[in-house]
């Protein structure tokens, strides 16, 4: 039977598959050519052949001019730029919102709060509105909380290297400890850190703070799943797994916390310098606190009125896996959550100098349900203010201020 190109993968994998062995340096070389290119035929002064030419030719001309290389095709060049956003090298970053920031912080009253929690009056870093919406937000919303936590990982290094110094001990033995909550935007988060992360991150050291998932569903959304990310070459890790059911009965937490697997956790909670962990609204579907009170429901392990309960004492959202209402946390019955920190705890450790809170509140990762029900009481009580990074989009900021986006200049 004769061939026919309808016989070939459409993609064209297997025409390019070679492509995948180039050297890091030459894929580079040739996606910042390709974006050099892009901007002299987009040039005012650009000659109209160049314009119709593209990229793509110029490129070859250039490869075979300066690097000898005649064997890389017009149609190699795309599946090289492929190549290059695969391994890491193109970044795209998503645009923030200045005006709606400043808004919020006029409205809630936040200049006090911003300059108090790290002693520098950097509202710019501390309360970020990504200029986002749709579908996509909750990605772009936490790619931009890795960016951030990025910045605070080699900051926190820096300041434990000059202690260090300063008392006389070794500054090569500082780690930055990171403290991982559960859920898709933690998860999301936790893969772009491993993502940018490489020889130049400091050593550190991963905490899980719950145990998220629940037996046999959302097992994905258990946060020691997410060290894989980072066991990668040329870093520096370690682990510390919090391996537990993700609520136990209350009176029995206490007796828990000495399990031999567990008491080592909560003894090393302390040492956390960076923590991150996304949140719920009450009436989302998809919130991991709702699905497992359901489940433990549809087992008969809990009373069938537990969650009316919540609602009625004003539940609105949870974190690291407990409720909370407008003026702080709430106490589910019969089981409480298995976590480092509870919602009060978590608070504290939020005012303790040299300690970050990184608080995501994009909209659901799964539906796109928006948090501002759960995020409202985190700008409107001084007492539930429990983050020193608060990442939000665009549409969560207008409906904090009560307005719309025909408001938004």
């Amino acid at each position: 039977m004769a061939s026919s190109k309808r016989n070939s993968p459409p993609d064209g994998k297997s025409r390019h598959a070679s492509l995948a062995a180039e050297d890091d340096e030459f894929v580079y070389a040739v996606c910042e050519q390709f974006f050099h290119c892009m901007m002299e035929g987009q040039a005012p002064n650009a000659t109209e052949t160049k314009r119709r030419r593209g990229p793509a030719p110029a490129i070859v001309d250039w490869l075979v001019r300066e690097r000898g290389r005649n064997d890389i095709t017009r149609e190699k060049i795309y599946p090289l730029i492929w190549q290059a956003f695969k391994r890491g090298f193109l970044l795209l970053k998503a645009p923030t919102k200045l005006k709606l920031r400043d808004r919020l912080v006029e409205k809630y009253a936040l200049e006090s709060h911003l300059a108090s929690n790290d002693g520098a009056a950097d509202s710019a870093r501390q309360l970020v509105v990504v200029n986002v919406s749709g579908p996509t937000a909750s990605r772009n919303v936490g790619a931009v909380a890795a960016d951030e936590i990025i910045k605070l990982i080699h900051r926190v290094d820096a300041e434990k290297r000059a202690k260090a110094v300063a008392e006389g001990g070794d500054p090569n033995q500082v780690r930055v400890h990171l403290g991982f909550g559960a859920g898709y935007a933690a998860m999301e988060v936790a893969n772009r850190l491993a993502e940018r992360a490489d020889a130049r991150t400091p050593k550190l050291t991963l905490h899980a703070i719950t145990p998220g998932g629940f037996y046999i569903a959302k097992q994905e959304m258990n946060p020691t799943l997410y060290f894989n990310y980072f066991n990668k070459a040329g870093l520096d890790v370690e682990c510390v797994g919090l391996f537990s059911t993700p609520v136990v009965a209350t009176e029995d937490f206490e007796r828990l916390k000495q399990n031999p697997s567990l008491h080592r956790c909560f003894e090393k909670r302390d040492e956390i310098d960076i923590l991150f962990t996304s949140l719920a609204t009450a009436d989302d579907k998809d919130g991991l606190f709702r699905q497992y009170f359901e489940y433990l429901l549809g087992e008969n392990l809990v009373d069938e009125n537990e969650l009316k309960t919540l609602e009625a004492q004003g539940w609105v959202g949870d974190i690291l896996f407990q409720p909370y209402s407008a003026t702080g946390a709430l106490t589910p019955k019969p089981y409480r959550a298995v976590s480092l920190f509870t919602f009060d705890e978590l608070a504290e450790f939020s005012r303790r100098p040299g300690k970050h809170v990184v608080v995501i509140g994009g909209p659901c990762g799964a539906c796109g349900a928006p948090k501002t029900n759960a995020l409202r009481p985190l700008f409107a009580n001084e007492q539930t203010r429990l983050w020193t990074q608060l990442i939000i989009d665009r549409d969560a900021a207008l409906a904090l201020l009560d307005e719309d986006a025909a408001s938004d200049d």
